[in-house]
């Protein structure tokens, strides 16, 4: 009977340090290169979502060219295509995932489609135009995250 109450108790301790190490920290580390912190991202972050993929799934793009926060947005850019890591295949999923890392939904606007298009006679497109339906969302972190 006292071993039993030992064992549970240290059970319940080890329980309590596991749930305590993985809430401080909110990274997905699949592999190391694949490794995100929300110390490390900005405090909003927009991310455009396209349904085009041929067997479902959303198409995620984040405009992170000549950003300070370039690299880290290339890894979430990644981190969210790969079906592997966060398995984000719809807007839903989306939403999840950036709450797991630490962000909340602000909004949602239409985007263009930014296709380049060949224009024909009359404005007659023969390819790209605005077709595609996107949607850029905002998101924000979390208030106990910002800096």
């Amino acid at each position: 009977m006292k071993n039993l109450r030992r064992l549970t108790i240290v059970a319940l301790l080890v329980l309590f340090v596991g749930i305590n190490a993985t809430a401080q920290e909110l990274s997905v580390t699949k592999t190391e290169s694949t490794s995100i912190n929300i110390n490390e991202l900005p405090e909003y972050v927009i991310i455009t979502s396209e349904n085009t993929k041929l067997f479902g799934g959303i198409n995620i793009e984040i405009n992170y060219k000549r950003s300070s926060y370039a690299d880290v947005l290339e890894k979430l850019e990644t981190l969210l295509q790969n079906r592997k890591k966060l398995r984000v295949r719809n807007q839903t999923d989306l939403l999840n995932a950036l709450s797991k890392l630490g962000f909340e939904y602000v909004d949602a606007y239409n985007a263009k489609a930014g296709n380049i298009s060949a224009g024909g006679g009359d404005d007659i497109e023969i390819f790209g135009g605005e077709s595609k339906f996107r949607v850029n969302m905002v998101f924000r972190k979390k208030e106990q995250y910002r800096g």
